[in-house]
């Protein structure tokens, strides 16, 4: 149902929404539509899909299509979606979206799960010790039988991939693997599709298998650069202490950070040296 964005409550303390996901997003509602409803409570409180309702504020709505649901509800429908683990026809896309899904519920009943606090470590209350909810990812991965890290990545690949991407893979079966899903993911929306298509289709000739594999490289090497740079943001908040570390710390401190510009500096100087060969090759036959 239709509910008034204006009348839509946010619980006090609960955690912000990242801008860059508003962002992308809004984005992707703009193009594609809502595709998913933000679920909220008989007194239309938030329950789940925050970024959702941000996005759509972002974009000037003053409706939004909702669900309204209780925490039993939500108990109900995470225990089907567990019941579902067990089947085992499952593609790795229908799993990941599965995940994804599982996931608000989960932070939806568990929202202490969302700032890591405790991270299922026991408590006590009165005399009587019991056990915090496990991060979503940990109760997926021991309810799967897989790691941690696999179900970040099914539902990093889930959260990122556009509808008509997620048709492309789910109608390539067994051509295009996890690993390839998720690299899919990291590239801009408007090139998976595209890139989807590629590994479905027949075996491309040398020249065009070439350029598709760096276009893959490319890829891979873009989202090393941003995990990096994003993990060296990360420390921002901390500089202080690193400021303040002894002389010995600091010279372990600038080795390591030489040692990767080093590794960047020699391999951009073998690639240029080839280049320079190659096209010191052309012209000579020029």
């Amino acid at each position: 149902m239709l509910v008034k964005i204006s009348d839509i409550k946010i619980k006090p303390g609960r955690r912000e929404a990242k801008p860059k996901a508003v962002e992308e997003l809004a984005r992707s509602i703009q193009a594609l539509g809502l595709l998913n409803p933000i679920i909220i409570t008989e007194d239309n409180t938030l329950i789940a899909g925050l970024h959702r309702l941000e996005a759509v504020k972002k974009l000037g709505w003053a409706e939004v299509e909702c669900t309204v649901s209780s925490m039993d509800g939500l108990q109900a429908e995470l225990a089907e979606i567990d019941e579902n683990f067990v089947r085992t026809n499952l593609s790795h896309r229908e799993l990941g979206d599965l995940l994804l899904h599982r996931k608000e519920l989960y932070e939806a009943l568990h929202p202490e799960t969302r700032q890591g606090q405790r991270n299922g470590q026991t408590a006590k209350s009165g005399n009587l010790p019991f056990l915090d909810p496990k991060p979503f990812a940990q109760d997926s991965a021991d309810k799967l039988g897989v790691s941690r890290r696999t179900v970040e990545r099914l539902v990093q690949t889930a959260a990122n991939l556009t509808p008509e991407a997620k048709a492309a893979i789910q109608n390539a079966g067994t051509k295009i693997t996890k690993g390839a899903a998720l690299e899919i993911s990291r590239l801009p929306p408007d090139q998976q599709e595209e890139a989807a298509a590629r590994l479905t289709a027949l075996p491309p000739s040398p020249g065009k298998q070439d350029a598709m594999d760096s276009e893959a490289l490319l890829a891979k090497f873009k989202a090393l650069c941003r995990h990096y740079s994003s993990g060296v943001e990360s420390f921002h908040r901390q500089i202080d202490v690193f400021a303040g570390m002894t002389i010995s710390q600091f010279d372990e401190l600038s080795d390591s950070a030489y040692a990767v510009t080093n590794a960047i500096r020699d391999f951009f100087q073998k690639v240029n040296g080839i280049r320079n060969q190659e096209q010191g090759e052309n012209l000579h036959e020029n």
